[in-house]
């Protein structure tokens, strides 16, 4: 082997596992300085990764897990033996939303009798926030980090749910706070086991830890800021607190959607072929637009729909998405238009007005933002200042429809090494990578925490009648 430094994070990503690495330029780089790196990266697309980790949760699949990790521990031999470098022994795992389960779980404290909340009870249901005791609550699974609300939950005189910021001074039989818990998918706890070797460590991180790293600017990162990341099949959505991480969560919505509405958009125009001549006339007449929208939606995807036209054939129209409409006059209306795909991407006389594919474009998008909102702000402490957008589709305006739902200023994530723009890097590599080449005394430790005897919540509370 050379003499060159390199510095490895295997990202289990939105759309794959992937090997990222940072090579020094010299033979002693000087650390935290991106310009004495070079970076790339490597796809692993072989048999063995299909559909991983798409197994249940709690199956653990041994010959699938020794299979994927020879393949990953071939691959970076290999690339060590042909780019003549060495990895140092700690490597960065990023993990997506693909890889890890949101866990809620309510915490309820019953007191003998309606007593009032004092500060010292108050001290000690704080204390049981605290992360060394709220990783012994028995929630099944490998956890990663864990979230608690600020509110507080009690009952009040008329028995409803109240969730106060302060519980000071309530009379209640009931006090409690809501965790959310962020744990690793079974099968990939197993590989990272498998494939750590004695000298070797694993700094496992979240992806969007080091997404937030390398796309927030000072601002953002002084403030409170949410990050979107909008994949195929789900949306993964945090909140950052002075660059701390408040909330995770994610939505099984994504931009299927928006692909499966375009396929029913195409199958309509095919099957009604006036529609190109008309669908103007829908401009001007908004009632109809939306019963338009919703019938298209309802669209059912026979047997012989699927004959006409598949899925993939018009995928070539996501190109022309936009989230903004143009100004358009009647006459412009008619002629800016984009040509419709036929069986196997063939050419067709069929057109369609780009109005109209803004207008579902938008909407399909519209009402993913309005779930993750509605998610998001179910407890107020999430509503951020900003918003970073990340999104595999260059959809036109997305960021403006963001702000426009969300009321705040929202923009389109853009990755950067060494002040230039890289397409072929996703953000968490960049983030993973600046972590692993950053000094010494800046880098954080996340090591495996250690099971310990299960802490009894209501013990603590005994004395209170």
């Amino acid at each position: 082997m050379g003499a060159r430094k390199a510095k490895l994070n295997l990202d289990f990503g939105y759309s794959g596992v992937s090997m990222n690495f940072a090579v020094a330029n010299d033979i002693q780089p000087r650390d935290g300085v991106e310009s004495e790196w070079s970076v790339g990266t490597l796809s692993f697309d072989a048999a063995e990764f299909e559909d991983f980790p798409g197994i249940a949760q709690n199956k653990i699949d041994e010959n699938r897990v020794k299979s994927i990790a020879n393949c990953i521990e071939k691959n970076i031999k290999e690339w060590q033996c042909v780019n003549g470098c060495d990895f140092d022994s700690l490597m960065e795992v990023t993990i997506s939303a693909n890889f890890f389960e949101v866990l809620f779980s309510p915490f309820s404290f019953k007191f003998a009798k309606p007593s009032v909340i004092t500060e010292e009870v108050m001290k000690e249901i704080e204390d049981c926030k605290q992360s060394e005791k709220m990783f012994q609550t028995p929630i099944p699974g490998e956890k990663i980090r864990f979230f608690t609300s600020p509110y507080f939950t009690i009952f009040d005189d008329k028995e409803d749910t109240v969730r106060v910021l302060n519980p000071v001074g309530s009379k209640t039989k009931s006090l409690g706070f809501d965790a959310y818990f962020i744990i690793k998918h079974p099968m990939l706890s197993r590989l990272l086991e498998v494939l750590k070797e004695e000298d070797e460590k694993i700094r496992v991180s979240l992806s969007c830890e080091k997404e937030f790293r390398a796309l927030a600017n000072k601002k953002e990162k002084d403030g409170k800021t949410a990050l979107i990341h909008i994949t195929d099949t789900f949306s993964e959505f945090s909140v950052w607190d002075k660059s701390e991480l408040k909330y995770l969560n994610k939505k099984e919505m994504g931009l299927r959607e928006l692909k499966e509405i375009f396929w029913r958009l195409c199958i309509c125009y095919h099957k009604t072929p006036k529609l190109t001549e008309h669908d103007f006339e829908l401009r001007h007449n908004s009632e109809y637009m939306q019963k338009f929208y919703n019938m298209v939606k309802n669209t059912e995807i026979s047997d012989d729909s699927k004959e006409l036209l598949s899925s993939d054939d018009c995928l070539e129209l996501l190109e022309g998405a936009s989230c903004i409409f143009d100004n358009e006059t009647e006459e412009s209306f008619k002629y800016n238009r984009l040509g419709l795909p036929g069986k196997n991407r063939t050419k067709t006389k069929l057109t369609i007005s780009s109005y109209i594919l803004c207008y579902f474009t938008r909407e399909v998008i519209r009402n993913l933002f309005m779930e993750i909102k509605r998610a998001m702000y179910n407890d107020n402490f999430c509503k951020p200042d900003s918003i970073i957008l990340e999104c595999s589709l260059p959809l036109k305006g997305i960021e403006k429809l963001a702000s426009e739902i969300f009321e705040i200023p929202a923009k389109k994530a853009v990755v950067r090494w060494d002040g230039e723009t890289r397409e072929d890097l996703s953000s968490s590599a960049v983030g993973a990578l600046q972590s692993l080449i950053a000094p010494e005394e800046k880098k954080g430790s996340t090591g495996n925490r250690k099971k310990t005897e299960k802490f009894g919540f209501f013990n603590i509370f005994t004395k209170v009648s």
